[in-house]
């Protein structure tokens, strides 16, 4: 019997990013009778195939299209949720963006910051602020959020991409305690990687190594159980102090192991 999720029946759980990939799984995972979900993404059209799985299932789903860039949306987003659904439970976020360019092609490219910033840190971190003050208010509640697990291990080629997911970990873990004294557990999911469109054109449809979308949302809902504040490979919890150690030689090492593991992931090469 395949296992579903975790979340209360009776609570309000919001996921970000809900359109595909771990975000979708997620919602078919939590989809059960009594269930409470509020979903969102870009795409109204893949939201609202994932919406009419969950229904179903028995879920209760609400449909909110937001683009995580748009600051004014977020905030829409936001009163919209607290206004029509309740103050949430849980909130998972799972909206990101990835990029893998090399130096010699980053040079006239600062944009790339911007634009994954812009979803990785303070798109997420902005829904996640506006939904957290009336859950600190309840004095209840779980903010889950995917990172990466190279977002404590930088290296070449994804300057960018752990730049914005190492901004969103450092943010989350500097207002864990303040939240946690109101009540509110925020979690940390360092996700590997995950076969899905996101990491497809590096690695391929069909990446070998690479979690299933359904084993990544198994993996992030390891971050609902009772006291977990961070869900991460056990690879990822070694080299990370390493390369706070070693950070010139940890970049280096994490540089020649990323090239290697993309070779062995394409199935084409």
């Amino acid at each position: 019997m395949r296992r579903r999720g975790t979340a209360p029946a009776e609570g309000l759980t919001v996921v970000t990013g809900a359109s595909g990939g771990i975000g979708a799984a997620l919602v078919d995972s939590l989809a059960r009778p009594g269930a409470r979900l509020v979903i969102t993404a870009r795409r109204a059209d893949a939201l609202d195939r994932v919406a009419e799985q969950a229904r179903a299932r028995g879920a209760q789903v609400s449909v909110r299209v937001c683009d995580l860039r748009d600051e004014d949306a977020v905030a829409r987003l936001a009163a919209l949720i607290l206004e029509h659904d309740g103050v949430p439970d849980t909130v998972i976020c799972c909206a990101g963006r990835s990029l893998h360019r090399p130096l010699a092609r980053s040079f006239a490219r600062p944009d790339d910051l911007g634009r994954l910033s812009a979803v990785n840190l303070v798109g997420t971190a902005g829904l996640i602020l506006a939904l957290l003050e009336p859950m600190c208010a309840a004095g209840r509640g779980t903010v889950v959020a995917v990172t990466s697990a190279a977002a404590r291990i930088p290296a070449p080629g994804w300057a960018a991409y752990t730049a914005s997911k190492a901004g969103l970990d450092s943010w989350l873990r500097s207002i864990r305690p303040d939240a946690a004294r109101c009540g509110v557990r925020i979690a940390i999911a360092e996700v590997p990687l995950v076969a899905t469109t996101m990491s497809s054109p590096l690695y391929g449809a069909a990446p070998r190594g690479a979690l299933s979308p359904q084993q990544g949302s198994a993996f992030v809902l390891r971050a609902l159980r009772p006291h977990r504040t961070l869900v991460s490979p056990l690879w990822a919890r070694i080299a990370a102090p390493i390369a706070q150690a070693a950070p010139a030689a940890g970049a280096r090492a994490a540089g020649r192991i990323g090239r290697l593991a993309v070779r062995f992931a394409r199935r084409d090469r």
